[in-house]
Order: C-alpha cells, then structure tokens, then sequence
C-alpha cells in the first residue's frame, strides 16, 4: 500500500561538495566574469534537479505491504515478506533499502530491493527477530535511496500499522525432563473384564518407579517388568506454572508445550486462573502458547490443582522443573510447588 507520508531528504557527503560548489562557482564565475564557470555553474545545477527528480520519483512511485508469519517466537529469526510494485515508467525502482522500526531487530542487516519492477509484483524477504512476547505494536518502517547519483539520501514512511503476538521463545527440553515422558511405548497387554486396557506391560527403563514394577510379570520373564498405564491416562502431561513466574519459566511452558504437541500427547496448562483441559493438534497448541505469550503475574485468583491421572510437570518461579509421573503421589521425585 502506497503511504502518503512526509518525504525527507538528506544530503550525503558527496550532495554537501555539490552544494558547496553551487555556491562557490556562481561567485567565482562573477567575480572573474569567467563565461567557462558559467557554464560549469548551469551543469551543476541541472546535475541537482535532475538527481532531486528522479530520486523523489524513484521513491515515492514505490507500494509496499508486508506479511508476517502464523507464529512469531521471542527471540528467534523469522521472515517478513515484503511486496512491492513500483508505477514508474518504463523500468521502475532501483537501490532501494528498507529499515524497520523497534520493536523489530534486524538479523541481517537492512533490506535491499535492487529492482522493484513497474505494474509487477516484487517479493522480497527479510530476516527479524523481536526480544519479548507478547501483544506487539509494529509501526511503518523507512524506505530509502539514494539513486540515481548518491548526492542524497530520499526516504519515505512505507507499510501499515499491524499488530502481532509473539510467543515465548522456544528451548530444547528433552534433557529437563524423564526419558520417555509422555510416550506411548506400548508392550504387552491386560485386558479387565470390561474389555478396556487399564495398563501395558514393557521392560524396565531407569527412572521408572519402582513400585510401578510388576513382580509376577518379572518372575515369568527373568527381567524387569513396569506397568504403564492406560494411553489415554498415563501419556496425558499437565504442566503446572506458578505465581509470578519469570520469563525463563513462561519460556519453559511453551517449549515443553511445543515438544509434547510434536509428540501428539495431550497437554494440559494450570496456573492461577488458568486450569485447560487436556488436548492435542495444532490448534490447542497454538491456544495454549496464546495463553502464554499473553501470561502476567498479576492475576489474583487461585486455581486449585487438578487430580492427574497422567503425568504433571511443575515449573517454579524461575523456570526450574519437578515432575510427578503418572500413579504416583507427591515424594522423591516430585517436589511439590505452590502455583498460588
């Protein structure tokens, strides 16, 4: 979209020696009654309207919009996509350059367009990446040439105000939590009369409970035998945010909903005044990581911790894990931790 801002111009190094000359030689060319710096004095002059004209042309003929991506993380590179079109005949734009505005961090460096082609649509792209979540402002950013001749630098506000949602940025977790958490590793099956499978049988993997071993199983087979529990029970995982969590733990939420959903295990998030039922795909995950970008500390109310039949996954204030897996109460390897 074509913005009718200010246009600004700013002499360059070489535009001030110009100036400098177009003062000094109509002087000299008096003082000396000199018809050769007459002549110099009128090509100089001619050189300053038809490098104003074509510059302010070149820029001012130029639409731009831009589109960001579905999901934009705290902290981490993404791309803009910037299209344009130019209405200047016959060949359209040149050396163009692009400069966003905070809260957008460039990642490498301005964007340039070298050709942007008349009545056709150009598609550039642009590595950013901005340092926090949440609800962000993103206001016009500044084109800017100095074509033709580099004697000055045009620029002109371009791109419409739009607003974006950061997410919490995103941390490899598999080394934070239990092996295995959440995974289905089916074995051997028990059916109850009802026909329903309460729980699987597998081999004996560290970190698995001990009371969780099935002693009549491991006779029969000479090897340790755990009991997992039903799918649908034992692989859902609630993660449990506390008061005044720190942004270290907003971020740990978020990616430990982000490896759960590649998984397809079905996550829960509690926190104070938040307590989600358990769900899996796309869409749930992108609610739960909404409800995070735009998580504060000062909600008041106190949600009550819900009764688990799968694993929980509590994150204190600064972002530090204890986990309880699935069957068992708070004890060794479950730290209880007030979310209030």
């Amino acid at each position: 979209m074509k913005n009718t801002g200010r246009l600004r111009i700013r002499p360059t190094p070489y535009g001030w020696i110009l100036i400098f000359l177009l003062v000094w030689v109509p002087v000299a060319a008096v003082g000396s009654a000199n018809n050769f710096l007459f002549i110099v004095s009128i090509m100089l002059f001619g050189l300053a309207l038809v490098s104003h004209w074509l510059a302010k042309r070149n820029v001012k003929s130029v639409e731009l919009s831009r589109r960001f991506p579905e999901e934009i993380f705290a902290d981490t590179s993404f791309a803009i996509q910037y299209l344009l079109k130019s209405d200047l005949k016959p060949w359209g734009s040149a050396a163009l350059e692009f400069l966003e505005s905070t809260p957008l961090e460039a990642t490498s460096g301005r964007v340039q367009f070298s050709h942007v082609a008349q009545d056709q649509v150009t598609v550039e792209r642009g590595l950013f990446s901005i340092p926090s979540r949440g609800d962000k402002q993103i206001t016009p950013g500044t084109l800017v040439s100095s074509f033709p001749f580099g004697l000055a630098q045009y620029s002109l506000k371009r791109g419409d105000t739009q607003s974006v949602l950061v997410f919490p940025r995103i941390h490899p977790v598999h080394d934070d939590i239990p092996f295995g958490l959440g995974e289905s590793r089916k074995g051997s099956e028990r059916q109850d009369p009802s026909g329903t499978i309460p729980y699987h049988f597998r081999e004996y993997v560290s970190g698995d409970p001990y009371k969780h071993i099935d002693w009549k199983q491991t006779s029969k087979t000479g090897t340790f035998i755990t009991k997992i529990f039903s799918e649908q029970g034992s692989r859902e995982v609630v993660i449990r945010l506390s008061r005044q969590s720190s942004e270290q733990a907003i971020s740990k939420a978020a990616s430990l909903v982000v490896h759960f959903g590649s998984l397809g295990v079905p996550v829960a998030l509690h926190g104070p005044g938040v307590a989600t039922e358990a769900g899996t795909g796309k869409e749930f995950g992108r609610k739960l990581l909404i409800i995070l970008a735009r998580w504060g500390n000062s909600r008041d109310t106190v949600s009550p911790e819900h009764h688990s039949t799968g694993a929980v996954i509590r994150i204190d204030a600064m972002g530090n894990l204890s986990w309880q897996l699935p069957g068992e109460m708070d004890g060794p390897e479950s730290k209880h931790i007030e979310y209030r």
